[in-house]
């Protein structure tokens, strides 16, 4: 990241992170004897994380994004992509987004592409023109073709889509700097609207990336614990976005946000269900995808350890949801799903 004010504070970032291990119990690195195999018969193979949250002190986070990506250079084979789902930064520093791209940086010959969106902690502090621009100077610093795949939906603004493989990815990124959630103008939502109907002309599935998760989705409720039906989630358009998706087959939400492990219960399922866990008439038509924290501590689910994600596989007639423990090096097969096309 560039700016000598960002050089000065990252060094001192390296140092305190290098004195906490120093002096810390540290963790040992992810094990080797259950690596990542890339299915090469799959159409397209994406790793997908949540959450890193780096930041300039709880030094206890960056050992799980720093084994995860150790994991990944491990691997037998090469990913078509990694999607971070916001929350890259925990104050939206170039000096944090800074240390990612050097963990990241081990895996460089292991991903074809790096598809990334901005979450609350990544915006909530900074003017958005400044968010604007660190977030576009880490995406161009994840990988050189960057800057010719993405197609942002407007000049100053953050949500583009990317295609991968022939497959369309839409990162949806906040309009401008709020605290904690998410906020659409009505130009961007008539270009989502848009860009689902072209993405999904052909009965292909579509990703949708998005830091905040709907509402009433994947227990919420519990996680916030608020009487409001908007907290923790992308906010008051959350009616709007979901009933825009609706609209087409085969779409995919993948969020973060919660810092939940991975859960039979909520951490993938359709639209539609109460939270009583039942569903109210038919399934909806999204299918929503929860992601645990990478460097957070994950406060409930079946397994909730930190530096956990999924493998996604996707096939002519179905998506594989792979779970993994990034910071051990192991397949938490538990938790596995698979989503078939309509």
């Amino acid at each position: 990241m560039s700016s000598v004010f960002t050089a000065f504070m990252y060094k001192l970032l390296t140092m305190f992170i290098s004195f906490t291990m120093l002096f810390g119990a540290g963790i040992p690195e992810p094990g080797t004897d259950d690596p990542i195999k890339v299915n090469e018969n799959a159409e397209m193979s994406v790793v997908l994380w949540g959450d890193p949250q780096l930041a300039d002190y709880m030094a206890d986070r960056h050992q799980y994004t720093k084994n995860a990506a150790i994991d990944l250079s491990n691997t037998e084979g090469t990913f078509d992509a990694l999607v971070l789902a916001g929350d890259i930064a925990e104050n939206g520093k170039g000096a944090e987004y800074q240390l990612v791209l050097d963990y990241l940086s081990v895996a460089d010959d292991k991903i074809d592409h790096h598809i990334s969106a901005v979450g609350n902690h990544d915006v909530r502090l900074r003017a958005y023109s400044q968010v604007v621009s660190t977030f576009t100077e880490f995406c161009n610093a994840t990988n050189d073709n960057f800057a010719d795949n993405a197609k942002f939906y407007k000049e100053g603004k953050l949500s583009y889509t990317y295609e991968v493989n022939g497959y369309t990815f839409i990162v949806l990124n906040t309009d401008k700097s709020v605290f904690e959630e998410s906020y659409f103008s009505d130009e961007c939502l008539s270009w989502f609207d848009a860009e689902l109907a072209e993405a999904t002309a052909d009965g292909k599935p579509v990703f949708v990336i998005l830091h905040q998760p709907l509402k009433n989705t994947h227990q919420v409720w519990d996680s916030w614990n608020s009487p409001s039906d908007n907290a923790g989630t992308v906010g008051a358009q959350s009616d709007a976005l979901q009933a825009t998706m609706e609209k087409y087959d085969n779409v995919f939400l993948i969020t973060g946000h919660l810092h939940m492990g991975f859960s039979e219960e909520w951490s993938i399922h359709k639209t539609g269900k109460n939270k009583t866990g039942k569903y109210e008439g038919n399934e909806g038509n999204v299918t929503l995808i929860n992601l645990p924290g990478i460097g957070p501590k994950n406060a409930d689910g079946e397994y909730n350890n930190s530096g956990t994600g999924y493998i996604m596989e996707v096939y002519e007639d179905r998506v594989e949801f792979i779970a993994r423990d990034f910071n051990l090096g192991k397949y938490v097969p538990d938790h596995n799903a698979t989503v078939y096309f309509k």
